[in-house]
């Protein structure tokens, strides 16, 4: 983490805790995955993403998918945690709970220490989020977000 991102993410992360004392016991899987999404040349889809297709298929309209990091980290309820992305930008995510069977986290993406996204997100246990995200050089970068509860 940048040095001048460290007392913005701080403070987010010290609010977050302070809403937990509502959360549940237990941990929950916070994966995320960097995926490279183009158009032109020969058609690809990275086989780790296999179960995810239908997803890019209905939401996305590029011919060629690839895995570029994924990280997975347990975390506790109101801890948050920090992923590095391409393009120099990353995510603090912080479960809050479980309720209904889906999963609510913080999620704020940041760039130089400066926040673009601040928002709350409520995902099915075990579901996947995917945001279409910065544009690259040779296309665009689409975050997958996951939680599965332990």
């Amino acid at each position: 983490m940048r040095a001048a991102a460290r007392p913005l993410a701080a403070v987010f992360l010290g609010a977050l805790l302070a809403a937990a004392s509502a959360a549940r016991a237990g941990g929950v899987a916070v994966t995320v995955g960097s995926v490279l999404a183009t158009d032109g040349g020969q058609p690809e889809f990275d086989p780790r993403l296999v179960a995810m297709k239908p997803q890019f298929d209905s939401l996305f309209r590029y011919s060629s998918y690839r895995l570029m990091k994924q990280e997975r980290r347990v975390l506790d309820w109101g801890q948050g945690a920090s992923f590095d992305i391409p393009g120099g930008r990353y995510l603090v995510i912080a479960p809050k709970e479980l309720r209904d069977s889906k999963v609510s986290m913080q999620v704020m993406l940041l760039e130089g220490g400066r926040p673009l996204v601040d928002t709350s997100v409520a995902l099915r246990d075990h579901g996947v989020l995917l945001v279409g995200g910065p544009k690259q050089l040779e296309g665009v970068l689409i975050v997958a977000i996951g939680a599965d509860t332990e």
